[in-house]
């Protein structure tokens, strides 16, 4: 499993942005809080979905069910500014999101390359049925149909894409 290794995380240590990428239910924010928490500030697009929902229902509670795609755009304006916010105050960064394919993460490379920042991604390749198993015991499960959909459309990482440094861990 790969929140379970031992594994050497020193070639981010100094990087400005480390980008966490895999499936939903993967492990990506233990993973986050276990390996990334030491020094950096953490920004994912499901607890900004979560607070803007919240926010803007009156104290409702969120959940993956009630999502709007119509929202999207403005998750997508928060997060940016939040990251843009985060590094120019020279506050290290992880972004916890699923990045499953070249296209999700061509965003944040592209930022950070605006901003003279260095970035690298750590994707944890977990497997569908897993991550299903993992799911369906979820306080927040994510609908069945997105774990697959994400699984068939993901991309392994690679340097090319603008990443300093690029771990996958399966």
């Amino acid at each position: 499993m790969a929140t379970e290794k031992r594994v050497s995380l020193a070639a981010f240590d100094e990087l400005d942005i480390v980008m966490l990428g895999g499936l939903p239910a993967c492990g990506k924010s233990r993973f986050a809080t276990t390996h990334l928490k030491q020094g950096r500030l953490r920004v994912n697009r499901k607890e900004i979905r979560r607070m803007l929902y919240e926010m803007t229902h009156f104290g409702e509670p969120w959940s993956d069910d009630v999502f709007d795609h119509s929202d999207e755009y403005l998750v997508t304006h928060v997060e940016r500014r939040i990251i843009e916010h985060l590094l120019e105050s020279h506050k290290k960064i992880v972004i916890d999101n699923t990045s499953i394919n070249r296209d999700a993460r061509a965003s944040h490379v592209k930022l950070a390359k605006s901003l003279r920042k260095s970035i690298g991604m750590v994707f944890l390749d977990v497997s569908p049925r897993i991550c299903l198993e993992r799911n369906a015991s979820s306080d927040q499960p994510v609908p069945e149909s997105l774990i697959a959909n994400l699984a068939a459309a993901m991309e392994l990482p690679d340097r090319s894409e603008g990443f300093r440094e690029v771990l996958v861990l399966s």
